[in-house]
């Protein structure tokens, strides 16, 4: 999921993208992606649904373009509706989105976090 999303980033913005486990560097902007999960014990039909989160931080400076900022944010929520897996259905069951000026690194940061909520679930083959 984490490797789609990613990908899936990658295509539509120049912005550096890194997963939570790489080491991001003072570049800006920049984009740091993560998950979570929880599981669903209930079962339909031999099927196992389970919602899993995906955490999209954007850091920018705050001098820069926020229009450009906004518009970037809102091609990732639309591009990640549907994240290509190979064996599972992934679709997004909601999102949130949250800005914010960090200053706490020696620039002032805007710090956009989107969370994006999805429902996995496998495919069946008969």
């Amino acid at each position: 999921m984490l490797a789609s999303a990613i990908r899936t980033i990658n295509a539509i913005t120049d912005v550096q993208v890194f997963d939570s486990n790489e080491s991001d560097n003072a570049n800006y902007p920049q984009i740091i992606v993560s998950t979570g999960s929880t599981v669903d014990s209930q079962r339909v039909k031999n099927e196992q649904r389970s919602s899993y989160t995906l955490y999209v931080d954007y850091f920018d400076i705050k001098d820069n373009d926020h229009g450009q900022m906004m518009d970037i944010c809102f091609s990732i929520r639309e591009y990640l509706k549907y994240l290509k897996l190979s064996n599972y259905y992934c679709q997004s069951t909601g999102f949130k989105q949250i800005e914010v000026i960090d200053n706490s690194t020696s620039q002032s940061l805007r710090h956009v976090t989107i969370t994006l909520d999805y429902n996995i679930t496998e495919r069946s083959f008969i």
